[in-house]
């Protein structure tokens, strides 16, 4: 075999590359979990908001956060059993800087929603935790949805020289 035949060309390699995003975006697209799960644990993280922002003291609504914690670390558990299954490895700490951006702002998200639904309800707007548990159930269904194993991928790009 001389040099020439084992030397990808430019637009060979662009092409291999191209294919290799496609199939880690075919992957991910195509091994998101039930929907049925992704609602309970958005629910059971919603009942944890909810039950925060409605707390004073040692009250009833402790419980929520009790029930919304164990159905929520039900839930993840059975999420990531259900990749396993599936022979893909979620990503629990990221590695990308793209997925490091994407936890740190969702992480930042949820505790401004977690801490300001309590305050503002103390402050006198009654359903403040009610919109804090639904904004936040929502927006944890989309993270889950969009991102299913917790890795941040660009769109497709072509890699060609510009």
């Amino acid at each position: 075999m001389s040099q020439d035949e084992s030397t990808l060309s430019s637009q060979q390699a662009n092409q291999v590359l191209n294919d290799i995003e496609s199939t880690k975006h075919a992957i991910i697209d195509g091994s998101r979990p039930p929907i049925l799960l992704m609602l309970s644990s958005s629910i059971s993280f919603a009942a944890i908001v909810f039950g925060y922002g409605m707390t004073e003291h040692e009250n009833s609504w402790a419980l929520a956060m009790w029930l919304g914690g164990i159905g929520f670390a039900l839930s993840i558990s059975l999420y990531l059993y259900t990749y396993r299954l599936l022979g893909i490895k979620p990503v629990i700490i990221p590695k990308s800087s793209g997925s490091i951006k994407l936890n740190i702002i969702s992480a930042l998200i949820f505790s401004i929603l977690v801490f300001s639904s309590r305050e503002i309800r103390l402050m006198g707007f009654a359903y403040a935790p009610h919109i804090a548990a639904s904004l936040s159930a929502i927006i944890f269904f989309i993270v889950q949805y969009k991102y299913p194993t917790g890795e941040y991928i660009d769109e497709v790009k072509s890699h060609d020289d510009a």
